[in-house]
């Protein structure tokens, strides 16, 4: 696989959850009105809710770390991709404690192609020949 493409991969995973979130900002009526409104009733709230305080100090760190890692992946940078498996590990622990949500089917297509494609950059930068990008110096 080339540099070009790896990046081009890294960039459409970005692009993805990007577009998802337009979609489901900018089409509400995707979802149906009553299936809100059974979610809005719902009492539990989430742990992040409740401790706005501990989100912040634990989601503003990792979507920091999400940040960097990416664009050190797109410069292959040696410590970008420990990095980008290391949130994307957290960002799993962390999802359980978001609570009920909601997304339209775009949406939920969206994000599911979002995570593959940086399943395929994560695994690309271990197990491919472009992992020896990565293992060399810093440039």
């Amino acid at each position: 696989m080339s540099p070009f493409a790896f990046r081009s991969l890294v960039v459409c995973s970005v692009l993805l959850i990007v577009a998802e979130g337009i979609v489901d900002w900018s089409c509400p009526s995707l979802i149906p009105q009553s299936v809100t409104a059974a979610l809005e009733k719902e009492s539990a709230t989430s742990f992040l809710e409740i401790h706005p305080y501990v989100s912040l100090a634990v989601l503003l760190p990792w979507l920091i770390a999400v940040l960097v890692s990416t664009v050190g992946l797109l410069f292959f940078k040696r410590w970008a991709r420990s990095m980008a498996l290391y949130s994307t590990v957290l960002g799993l622990a962390v999802y359980f404690f978001f609570g009920s949500s909601l997304s339209s089917a775009i949406g939920s297509a969206l994000t599911d192609a979002s995570s593959m494609v940086w399943g395929a950059v994560l695994a690309l930068a271990y197990y491919s020949p472009l992992s020896e990008r990565f293992a060399t110096q810093d440039r």
